[in-house]
């Protein structure tokens, strides 16, 4: 079998982490409310220098939930997953140079530096840190993305829910007195917070609904002239052969600069024996990671329509300047009775080359259509898709002929509902 292999998706957690300084010495206490993380170092002492000392502390709440492996659909994700196994924390100075560095890894240990960091009776400390340091960079699930606190990644390595989160606080403040819990000592603290998220937004198709029969208007401009046709059909039931990702950048940066645009337009020698190829300038094979299908014996298998309620078709993205797209597809498509009102508005006939059903466009609140600035990072878009037989030869000359019912699962819950744009 061929095409996405999940390897458990990003997972959104916030992390509230509250930072102190002091006058003498500098500690981090990372404390959680729920269970979630690992360490590998004791306290650990950095020698006074002539600028004085810092204490920050940092707890951790909200981070709970563990998905498994899937090698077919992906897992189905909730605002509730959360999949941080190790932290990385950075203490820069104001430039952003790294003084001090820890990574603290999950284990089940008692009073281990992880249990030290999920436990809010405990907390975990550093002790003398230079009055230098002014912010506070954290990683969750660093792997090898992060290297003198810049990241560098690939949509390839962002997969499943274990995926790279981050956050900074470049405020210490407000200042309070000693003695503070965990560890009371002398001095002032400062106090921050820092949350965390993904670096990815996640794409989750949770069920692929066809429309066996009914009814819609499909205008066309003609001659400078807007017409319109009244579609109708008594029975479909399509095959489905396949799920792609199209449109997407691969290797990430920071917020800002992601890179590497994979883009098709056509399925022409890009879908082949389960591969999805793009040209980048060689054929590069991005099936593992944006799209879903079983080749076996020369042929595409079929793929289930209705979903466990654990699973979804899911795809992980970098939000960026770019709309993903998302192609279903479809074969023995068995139209019965498709009619049209103005066979030169909409030709029945040529239903029979149709094979792509492509999802280019998604609308919040019924009307208000997304834009590429609306998908966020740290953000989960369900998606019910319904079909209907208004299909396309290929990705390109997008008909909008999709319905999909997409809510928002980040923190908050937002409902958005894509529809019908039925003009060409």
């Amino acid at each position: 079998m061929t095409g996405r292999e999940e390897r458990l998706p990003h997972r959104v957690s916030i992390i509230n982490f509250k930072k102190v300084m002091k006058i003498k010495n500098l500690f981090i206490a990372l404390f959680a409310a729920s269970a979630l993380f690992a360490c590998n170092d004791d306290e650990s002492l950095v020698p006074d220098n002539n600028q004085g000392t810092k204490s920050i502390s940092v707890s951790l709440a909200g981070m709970s939930g563990v998905k498994t492996r899937a090698t077919e659909a992906g897992n189905f994700l909730t605002k509730d997953t959360m999949n941080v196994n190790s932290v990385l924390i950075n203490l820069t100075d104001a430039s952003g140079a790294v003084v001090k560095s820890e990574t603290i890894t999950k284990d089940a240990t008692v009073n281990s530096n992880w249990d030290k960091l999920v436990n809010p009776d405990k907390g975990y400390k550093f002790i003398n840190v230079p009055q230098t340091i002014s912010k506070v960079y954290v990683y969750g699930n660093p792997g090898t993305a992060v290297t003198d606190n810049q990241i560098t990644t690939t949509l390839a390595q962002q997969q499943g829910s274990e995926v790279l989160y981050f956050g900074v606080d470049e405020d210490l403040t407000p200042i309070e007195s000693e003695p503070i819990d965990p560890d009371p000592t002398s001095g002032k603290t400062y106090t921050a917070n820092v949350t965390i998220k993904p670096i990815v937004a996640r794409l989750q198709i949770t069920k692929v609904i066809v429309k066996p029969s009914g009814s819609f208007e499909f205008t066309r401009v003609i001659s400078g002239s807007q017409k319109q046709a009244t579609v109708s059909w008594t029975g479909f039931d399509p095959k489905l052969k396949g799920i792609y990702l199209n449109n997407f950048y691969t290797t990430y940066h920071d917020s800002t600069s992601v890179a590497d645009l994979y883009n098709n337009a056509s399925s022409v020698n890009n879908i082949l024996e389960g591969k999805w190829l793009f040209n980048q300038p060689t054929a590069v094979d991005a099936a593992a990671y944006a799209s879903y299908s079983k080749y076996t014996g020369g042929s595409y298998e079929d793929l289930p329509l209705t979903l466990p309620a654990d699973k979804s078709y899911a795809f992980n993205i970098f939000p960026s300047d770019q709309l993903p797209k998302i192609h279903l597809d479809l074969a023995d498509l068995n139209i019965a009775n498709l009619a049209s009102t103005d066979l030169a508005v909409f030709n029945p006939a040529l239903a029979n080359t149709a094979r792509f059903a492509n999802i280019v466009k998604y609308l919040r609140n019924v009307n208000t259509e997304m834009t590429a600035a609306d998908f966020k990072a740290g953000t989960i878009y369900n998606m019910e898709v319904e079909l209907i037989p208004m299909l396309d030869n290929d990705l390109e000359n997008i008909q909008f002929n999709v319905l999909v019912h997409v809510t928002i699962a980040p923190w908050t819950e937002e409902t958005i509902t894509p529809g019908f744009d039925l003009d060409q």
